[in-house]
């Protein structure tokens, strides 16, 4: 039996997000690696649809992998594109979350 937390994920789930994404305000992104984070940001921004439809069920993967190191292979396991598109995607998400923490951008 799985724990739920109050939105319907894993309780490992929500705690690593938590985890990642506070790590992440400081500069620690351990989700990804350094080539992907590079190439996320240096591809063109037009992305086709299936890659859309690709990085939701990425998503959707992730809500039920537990633990980090399950979820960064995840994430690794999926096309470029779609990988790419995750990692733009987390930022804007990560963004989001530092100006409602009121986190100070490193």
């Amino acid at each position: 039996m799985i724990a739920v937390t109050i939105y319907g994920y894993p309780a490992s789930m929500h705690e690593t997000l938590e985890f990642v994404l506070e790590q992440s305000s400081s500069g620690n992104h351990h989700l990804f690696d350094r080539t992907l984070l590079r190439s996320a940001f240096t591809t063109a921004n037009r992305v086709d649809t299936s890659v859309i439809d690709r990085a939701h069920q990425l998503i959707d993967g992730l809500r039920t992998v537990g633990g980090l190191a399950a979820q960064r292979e995840w994430i690794e396991a999926a096309p470029d594109d779609v990988k790419r598109l995750f990692v733009r995607l987390y930022f804007d998400y990560l963004s989001g979350f530092m100006s409602r923490r009121g986190v100070v951008w490193h």
